[in-house]
């Protein structure tokens, strides 16, 4: 199933991804679509996640370029 293009966040590994289109955009529950709006850059990201509370220190967030890179050890 094919999900939405937007602005995704995973809180727990601090990573932003950018969904450009509807089969890009990740199915793991880890993902936190923040915006539909796929322009918008990371300085609005870390402004959007700090306001709707999702991490203590939005500024630790990077962009990645696939939602399925493994976790650093």
């Amino acid at each position: 199933m094919a999900g939405q293009t937007g602005i995704y966040l995973n809180p727990k590994r601090l990573k932003a991804f950018r969904a450009s289109t509807t089969h890009a955009a990740p199915s793991e529950a880890d993902w936190v679509l923040l915006s539909d709006d796929t322009m918008i850059g990371m300085v609005t990201v870390r402004e959007i996640a700090q306001q709707r509370g999702l991490v203590e220190d939005p500024q630790k967030f990077e962009w990645i370029g696939r939602t399925d890179e493994p976790a650093q050890a």
